[in-house]
């Protein structure tokens, strides 16, 4: 069995968070050039779990 080192695992972790930070971003944009409310609402939710994960992950 392989091991990481848990430095490498947060990075991964970290990275995989950043890139979903940036999808939900776009989303959100998308969802404000279309005018929907409500997907930009949830979107925001999603984006705020997102940077709460990312905070812990640098502390």
């Amino acid at each position: 069995m392989i091991t990481m080192p848990l430095s490498e695992i947060r990075k991964s972790e970290f990275t995989m968070l950043k890139d979903w930070q940036h999808t939900l971003n776009m989303q959100i944009r998308l969802a404000m050039q279309m005018h929907d409310a409500q997907t930009q609402e949830e979107l925001e939710r999603q984006l705020a779990k997102v940077m709460e994960q990312m905070k812990h992950i640098n502390c």
